[in-house]
């Protein structure tokens, strides 16, 4: 988090309608990595689990059903992550330029041999470097085309629209790449009908699309498909999940079983100077960036049109939007400093959450950071506006 220059830094808290708290700040330069950054990936997430709502509820007034199907791989410990943005990028680049060579060839035109041969060889030795988020995206690719797939969405009154999410975590057998698909279809179908039916079919797609790029999933843990109403379970929910967990992360006590968000492999780089924790972080930097985190179909299933939300704003225009709150609290430089340089900022935003800001008031004097109260003014509080405890 880089301070913007032009702004102050702002601690801003929100009561939600559950009661919980939800805090950020304001008057960060911010870099709009969903992956990457703490904070961007906490406004992100918010606004994606707000939309994904949105959603659900356009399903449920249109008496249609949702189901939540997930997708995993098996893995090991020396399997790389994926390719890097520039990778990838070059790797597209590659596939067009054998596209148009086959076409050249095909109808007798000239093109130079020599280069053609070494963009293949290039070609190959990119494809062989693949790792598991880059075959995963191929897979769901197969999953999501072809006729299998078209007489799938016809099923059960009708595909109204897809969302997928992947997740990733690291765990002692390497990196855990799945996907979350929110599945909504026109009508009320049991679970039961749509793992036998769509559900199935999909994974069988799936299974074999790993099976050609050497991976492989399992009958019993490759894949698992249950009926979600709007707050149980559903993707909404799981990025309000996300938009929580992400600014605890560094809390030991938050780690999910079977393995560390990346979030966590950060702190545990951060906090504990833990080797392997920074070299696998830097794999999730380079792998990551550049990828879609939510996706959505398009076309006349397109559940963004269904619930009257428009185009899908990128991440980084998501993280430059500042919300109202219910408090704020001006940071001055010098107490921003100190939050900064003892890594602090993250457990100002815990804090925040737990108590509000007069918990942050007390907090922060215990931490010996100033907060500079106005001496015309009672107290810290009356920077805050409006507090609502």
């Amino acid at each position: 988090m880089m301070l913007d220059p032009e702004q102050g830094v702002t601690l801003a808290v929100t009561t939600n309608s559950d009661g919980t708290r939800t805090a950020g700040y304001s008057g960060l330069a911010s870099c709009g990595s969903v992956w990457a950054c703490p904070q961007c990936a906490a406004k992100i997430a918010t606004r994606r689990a707000d939309e994904l709502s949105q959603v659900m509820r356009a399903v449920d007034d249109a008496s249609g059903s949702a189901f939540l199907l997930t997708l995993t791989m098996r893995h090991s410990r020396g399997d790389r992550l994926g390719l890097s943005k520039q990778e990838r990028a070059r790797l597209r680049q590659l596939e067009d330029n054998l596209a148009s060579y086959e076409v050249a060839n095909a109808n007798r035109w000239s093109f130079d041999e020599r280069q053609a041969e070494a963009d293949a060889i290039e070609h190959n030795t990119l494809t062989a470097r693949k790792g598991c988020w880059d075959v995963l995206s191929d897979a769901w690719a197969k999953v999501t085309s072809g006729a299998a797939w078209k007489a799938d969405q016809e099923l059960f009154g009708g595909l109204l629209g897809w969302a997928r999410v992947v997740e990733v975590t690291d765990g002692e057998n390497g990196w855990h790449v799945h996907i979350h698909a929110l599945l909504c279809f026109r009508e009320q179908v049991s679970a039961d009908m749509v793992a036998a039916g769509v559900g199935a079919r999909m994974f069988g797609r799936w299974r074999r699309a790993l099976e050609r790029k050497g991976f492989d999933a399992s009958d019993e843990h490759g894949w698992d498909l249950r009926r979600v109403q709007l707050g149980d379970g559903d993707l909404a929910d799981y990025f309000t999940k996300i938009a929580h967990e992400v600014t605890g992360s560094h809390r030991k006590g938050g780690r999910r079983a079977g393995g560390r968000t990346p979030m966590q492999l950060l702190a545990d780089a951060v906090d504990s100077c833990e080797g392997s924790a920074a070299v696998r972080w830097r794999e999730w930097e380079q792998a990551s960036e550049g990828r879609r985190q939510l996706t959505w179909s398009v076309g006349r299933r397109d559940l963004r049109a269904l619930a009257g939300l428009g185009e899908v704003a990128p991440d980084d225009e998501v993280a430059r939007e500042e919300h109202g709150a219910d408090s704020y609290l001006v940071l001055h430089n010098e107490a921003w400093a100190l939050m900064t340089g003892s890594r602090l900022a993250c457990d100002v935003l815990a804090v925040a959450e737990l108590g509000g800001l007069r918990a942050v008031r007390l907090w922060c004097r215990e931490q010996g950071i100033p907060l500079h109260e106005d001496p015309e003014r009672d107290s810290i509080v009356d920077w805050c506006r409006p507090l609502r405890m």
